[in-house]
């Protein structure tokens, strides 16, 4: 338990710190150095009049560079790849240019005689050396880069303005030979397209803060007007170090911008933010808006009270900024201004008791269905809208803006639905899910005090019921699987961790989180939190080091708010979730219940006992219990939504019959998730694994589907009209027609006669079985994810699809031909005595023209019968029979192993499953540009190695589903795959020579029953054991292949294929542990 004194103390001094800056009228900014901006400070060449004897007005930032060259030969790349492209690019062009300038002076440069003055070792280096290996290093960093992925400040201006001016310089094969140089052109055009260059000269804008961009296309004379009191352009080092060289090369400076760049190199340091007068500059200056909002904003909900005359002090420079900026702020004062510094300012500025509207924020940041941070920008923050949405909470009356709070929520929900999440402000994803996870929570306490608000909220959106409860299930399990066993995030980050303590803190004002936190004996996020704070506490030498995780031109450092949220982590009250949610007049979180925002206890309970039945599994074995206890709440939900799309959709006639299937097809998905961001714990900065909700939820859907086609098939199809014309050729090719008919509107080239005629003479059961199947197909195959795919793929897809539903034809077929033995040879055996047991010979399946009027009564096609009760036999001759092992005869030439990899797998619906599955991965959604690559679209050899692994995974599947359900087929006549030979070829001489015994009465045979019963009963053993076996071995194979493709597509891809791979497993070794198939009684 960290002594409170000792914090309280820690916040008073930060407090005073931020407060004495915003009186001082100096600036603020304590954000880390920065290769880039240094770079271009380090090019400034000395006015026209200056008497200094220096080439270079800043020799120091030249002196920091060389300093920072790492034996490489590029520069840092503190959290992402653009860093040290842009890093690598600038420091080059200092570079090159002191050379190209300084070369021809008899002695070296000022700042490289310091240096080898300073560091000896470092004379091996001189500045074409030096150029020579910066060179190759960008290259590398360039041929590695995925420019597709990347979203920071101007980075498709920056980094192509760059590779430009250096090939002006003489740098070669810059611009166009990289991989990304395409999509980064595509970028920079579309971003110039926004914002035409020939706008710098008539507003402020975005652009000003990137305005090295535009070296040599724009007249920096003519900017001069619009650059900040603070003589800066929009607080950029950069941008104003550009603006002055323009000026020069015209002859001209400015006094005001020299004097700000000054400043940033003579910035206050705060504790463990680096040496004074070291050189560097960060990649922007002032930022005291920004740093100030968020600390106080950070400390007041974490239920801190600032001390009155601090408090004084920042409310005094927050209303300033506020009058002077009509209700709106910049992160910087008389900035830019931007929804994100808005919105924090004016929640700060309430937390200190100044009550503010914001009229202002929405006149000028609402767009059509959701918040702006800026015009012009490229990709909306869930970060700056997860403010805007707090923000609103806060007003005296927000039942005013519930029209903007929908929108904001359902903007939100919608982004991590769709995982369209790419946070613009920073690197690691805990730290939007702390946002967004405050925004709810603040948004069902404004709720459960605010009835009209609920009111109005659920009736403008009542998605949101469901939504926000799978969105805020879904931040939880990526928060509880990526924490570290020493209670940390991030690999031991105290800033992430400190967002992981807050998250977790928000979450537990969630109702049915609460219900979650409350329904097991150990509350694990309860722990969860414990653990995290007595990593903070035994790290509190980390709380003032701040990491790169904060995004602007280059990732950046904030020391500032790395302790503030180390300090909100550290008080924040541990919830115990018997109360009510909400901070009470002392400040302390207290907790709330809303009983009719649970989980019904009946739902529930039918989901946790099919999570008792998956934790036996062994995939399941290495799950922690409260990813699986998330994923049951998950799946609840998720159920609700089944059972609405289900009634929704309409394609199958809801039979009635038992649907446990339909608890495990959520909880196999959110589960298999859930393990998959386990496995990817520990990763580090970034993102966990796991797929988003839309790929869950419509991958449950086919599921359902699928399960509803197989109970279809062997119903409406398999018993009702082949059963009913006896299983014929013609019925069963009447069937095989009436699929194709369903394909034909995706595949005109299949179409042939129908064996109907000209005229449609088609039974009325076969027409509604066409329709009924149609509507399946056209569900999957007009899929949007399906319809934006490649043609290759959805070809590939249609002919999979067809083949799924032919497989079923020919496995009713077998079905048949299956029975049909049983009964022929319960006919050889029963002739004899027919008279005595009453038992007629059942004939074998006729070849009915399926047009002809059909029988009077459907023929069986499997008997059963026992002996009557006044049989003197111990037993009937039909049941010893049925007792012995039924081997299958196939009627061509398939042994078990073409059977099982041809028919039996497509029968799975795992081929085409996995198919439609890559649609859904590939598939670009709203605001979500971070679309892969179809597998199947890449090339020869991936898309060989998937179909190899998915065919091998359906082989698995099948016979961990034929393993389990040995007794339910044999009581259903379902073909099995111990029927076949293969698995009964030690025991075929042991079949009785002689047929079935006479009757007999009293205990005369009882001892050599008895050990016939010992025979058979080993045989089925040894069955299922070589069953068993051919399965592991299979197994094997699967994850060797796995193994090839991970190879062929990256860990990211990979990630996903193992996902599939797991819930398809899952659903095998569940019938292992228990038979869930859908029982169809046949007869």
């Amino acid at each position: 338990m960290m002594d409170s004194t000792v914090l309280q103390a820690q916040i008073d001094s930060l407090i005073s710190f931020l407060a004495s800056h915003c009186s001082s009228g100096k600036g603020l900014g304590t954000t880390s150095s920065a290769i880039y901006d240094t770079a271009w400070l380090s090019m400034i060449q000395t006015p026209p009049n200056s008497t200094t004897s220096s080439h270079f007005l800043f020799p120091q930032c030249f002196t920091y560079l060389l300093r920072h060259q790492l034996p490489s030969g590029g520069w840092t790349s503190y959290a992402t790849a653009v860093d040290g492209i842009l890093n690598t690019a600038a420091a080059l062009l200092a570079l090159k240019r002191h050379h190209s300038l300084l070369s021809s002076s008899p002695t070296p440069p000022q700042p490289i005689q310091q240096q080898q003055q300073q560091e000896p070792e470092l004379d091996n280096w001189p500045l074409q050396h030096r150029i020579s290996q910066a060179e190759s290093a960008l290259h590398s960093m360039l041929l590695t880069w995925d420019v597709a992925t990347t979203d920071q400040v101007g980075f498709e201006l920056l980094v192509t303005r760059l590779l430009s001016l250096l090939q002006d310089a003489g740098v070669q094969g810059l611009s166009d030979f990289f991989p990304g140089s395409t999509t980064l052109r595509a970028l920079h055009d579309a971003k110039l397209a926004k914002l035409p260059a020939n706008y710098v000269y008539q507003a402020r804008s975005t652009l000003h803060h990137s305005l090295e961009a535009l070296v040599g296309y724009i007249d920096f004379t003519k900017v001069g007007h619009l650059k900040e009191e603070n003589g800066s352009m929009l607080a950029s080092p950069a941008a104003t170090a550009a603006y002055l060289m323009g000026l020069a090369e015209r002859g001209m400076w400015d006094e005001e911008s020299e004097r700000y760049l000054r400043g940033v190199l003579d910035r206050e340091r705060f504790e463990g933010e680096g040496e004074k007068d070291d050189g560097g500059v960060p990649c922007a200056w002032p930022t005291e808006t920004f740093e100030v909002t968020w600390v106080v904003t950070t400390l007041a909900e974490a239920g801190v009270r600032l001390g009155d005359r601090e408090g004084e002090v920042i409310r005094g420079y927050l209303e300033e900024g506020w009058r002077r900026q009509g209700g709106l702020f910049s992160f910087f004062p008389g900035g830019l201004v931007d929804a994100d510094d808005t919105a924090r300012a004016i929640m700060a500025l309430r937390h200190l008791g100044t009550k503010v509207d914001v009229e202002s924020l929405i006149r000028t940041f609402e767009a059509k269905d959701h918040f702006r941070t800026y015009e012009g920008e490229r990709n909306p923050s869930i970060s700056a809208n997860c403010n805007v949405l707090s923000c609103l909470l806060m007003m005296d009356d927000p039942t005013v803006y519930a029209q903007q709070i929908v929108k904001t929520a359902k903007f939100l929900c919608e982004q991590v639905y769709t995982d369209s999440v790419r946070e613009k402000w920073h690197i690691n994803e805990l730290y939007w899910m702390m946002l967004l996870s405050q925004s709810l929570a603040t948004l069902f306490d404004t709720i459960a005090a605010n009835p009209s608000l609920e009111a109005a909220i659920f009736q403008l959106a009542p998605e949101l019921q469901e939504q926000i409860p799978m969105t805020s299930l879904h931040v939880l399990t990526k928060v509880l699987g990526s924490q570290g066993l020493d209670g940390s995030w991030a690999n031991g980050t105290a800033e992430v961790t400190a967002y992981g303590i807050l998250t977790l803190s928000w979450l537990a004002h969630l109702p049915w989180i609460q219900q979650l936190g409350r329904m097991h004996g150990i509350n694990f996020i309860t722990a969860s939190i414990e653990s995290g704070k007595a990593f903070l506490e035994a790290h509190k030498h980390d709380w003032k080091k701040g990491q790169y995780l904060w995004i602007e031109k280059v990732t950046y450092a904030s020391p500032v708010l790395c302790e503030a949220y180390c300090l909100a982590a550290a008080v924040i009250p541990v919830p115990d979730f018997t109360g009510s949610t909400g901070v009470d007049s002392d400040g302390q979180v207290v907790y709330r219940t809303k009983e009719s925002l649970f989980v019904s206890e009946g739902l529930l309970k039918g989901v946790l006992k099919a999570g008792q039945l998956m934790s036996l599994t062994p995939v399941f074995r290495n799950l922690a219990p409260q990813l699986l206890r998330v994923a049951e709440m998950q799946a609840c939900y998720a159920l609700g939504f089944l059972q609405r799309k289900r009634k929704e959709l309409g394609i199958f006639p809801i039979t009635g019959g038992d649907e446990k299937y339909m608890a495990f097809i959520p909880l196999t998905w959110t589960a298999s998730n859930a393990l998959r961001v386990q496995a990817t714990a520990g990763h580090g900065h970034g993102h966990s694994g796991g797929l988003s909700n839309y790929v869950l939820q419509e991958m449950m859907v086919l599921s359902m589907l699928n399960y509803q086609v197989d109970e279809y098939m062997e119903t409406a199809v398999e018993r009702d009209f082949l059963g009913f014309y006896g299983g014929s050729w013609g019925s069963l090719e009447a069937v095989r027609e009436a699929i194709g008919q369903v394909f034909e509107e995706f595949d005109p080239s299949g179409r042939r006669r129908s064996i109907w005629g000209n005229a449609d003479h088609t039974p009325t059961n076969l027409k509604e079985i066409r329709s009924t199947l149609s509507r399946y197909v056209r569900h999957i195959l007009l899929h949007p994810a399906v319809r934006s795919a490649p043609a290759s793929v959805q070809a590939r897809l249609t002919k999979e699809m067809q083949t799924f539903l032919l497989a079923h034809v020919q496995h009713a077929a077998d079905n048949i031909h299956f029975a049909a033995l049983n009964q022929a040879r319960q006919v050889d055996n029963s002739m004899s005595r027919e008279h005595e047991t009453g038992l007629p010979s059942p004939p074998i399946s006729e070849p009915h023209d399926p047009s002809s009027p059909p029988p009077s009564k459907r023929r069986r096609l499997a008997s059963s019968s026992s002996c009557s009760s006044s049989s003197s036999f111990s037993s009937s001759p039909l049941k010893t029979q049925e007792q012995q092992p039924k081997i299958f005869s196939p009627t061509d030439s398939r042994t078990f192993y073409s059977w099982v990899r041809t028919t039996s797998a497509d029968h799975t619906s795992c081929p085409f499953s996995f198919t439609f599955y890559t649609c859904l991965l590939s598939h670009s959604r709203p605001y979500n540009s971070n679309k892969t690559e179809n597998l199947f679209s890449k090339d020869a050899r991936t898309s060989y190695v998937a179909e190899a692994m998915v065919r091998s995974l359906a082989s698995l599947c099948r016979m961990y589903n034929d393993y389990g359900s040995i007794a339910r087929d044999a009581g259903e006549g379902n073909l099995n795959s111990v029927n076949f030979a293969e698995f009964h070829l030690a025991a075929t001489g042991a079949q009785h020579s002689g047929g079935v015994k006479g009757c007999s009465d009293g205990n005369q045979n009882s001892g050599e029953e008895h050990e016939e019963e010992k025979k058979k009963k080993n045989k089925k053993k040894k069955a299922k054991e070589e069953l068993m076996w051919v399965a592991e071995y299979e197994r094997r194979g699967l994850e060797r292949t796995l193994g090839e493709l991970g190879g062929l597509v990256g860990n990211g891809e990979m990630d996903k294929v193992k996902l599939f791979v797991d819930v398809t497993d899952l659903y095998g070794q569940i019938y292992v542990v228990r038979d869930i198939g859908v029982g169809v009684k046949r007869g």
